[in-house]
């Protein structure tokens, strides 16, 4: 009998493997294919990815070095998890701040610099008011006049954010959100297979290039 026990123990264990190793050859599958439809969008080009993470490209777009990621927040207790996709375009901005201007904010985003900022901004009447502002040098980031002919990206509920730094410019969007069931129930983050749209990484891409264009072709010493 107890043969037959132990028996039953190791085809349950190898059924426990190979039940494990299936779903992280498609959990790694999944999130393999996240930048699939970005394919030849970069020249240069660059796919990196560590070991159960998404892939991070970098690459050159319209002359400029550019980078994509994702980041994955499940930290909000009661909000399904969202994976944040991140749009950098890496160039020389003539200003010595950093300003990062936060869409609903909860001060659970670790993946925005805002939080070490001690500075919060005025937000313009105008501007969308569900907003924050922080810097790091009141005296030293973009004028408001600059960056307000940008601002009309956050009419897109799905951004999540815009940074400015001395070396580059950041949208961050949402790429995908869990599945609201097996979060409230399992609290587990899943999205299956994700695929970010090409579309969406183009219009990110090219509204950032915009804002570093706005901010190059007047020099800071304008505004001093």
């Amino acid at each position: 009998m107890r043969y037959e026990i132990l028996a039953a123990i190791l085809v349950a264990v190898g059924a426990l493997i190979w039940i494990y190793r299936r779903d992280r050859r498609r959990f790694e599958a999944e999130r393999a294919m996240l930048f699939n439809d970005l394919r030849g969008l970069f020249s240069e080009s660059e796919l990196t990815r560590a070991p159960l993470d998404y892939p991070k490209l970098r690459g050159v777009y319209r002359g400029h070095k550019v980078a994509v990621d994702a980041v994955l927040d499940n930290l909000a207790v009661r909000k399904v998890p969202s994976l944040w996709l991140r749009v950098t375009v890496l160039t020389d901005i003539p200003y010595a701040g950093s300003c990062d201007i936060l869409a609903r904010a909860h001060n659970v985003e670790f993946y925005a610099p805002s939080n070490s900022f001690d500075h919060v901004l005025p937000l313009p009447a105008s501007w969308p008011q569900h907003l924050t502002i922080k810097c790091d040098n009141p005296d030293a980031v973009p004028p408001q006049t600059l960056l307000a002919q940008h601002i009309g990206v956050f009419n897109d509920e799905r951004v999540k954010e815009l940074l400015v730094t001395p070396k580059g410019v950041r949208l961050v969007r949402q790429g995908a959100q869990a599945s609201r069931a097996e979060y409230l129930v399992l609290r587990q983050s899943l999205f299956g297979p994700v695929v970010i749209p090409r579309e969406m990484v183009i219009d990110l891409l090219d509204r950032a290039l915009a804002l570093a264009d706005t901010l190059r072709n007047i020099p800071a010493a304008e505004h001093a």
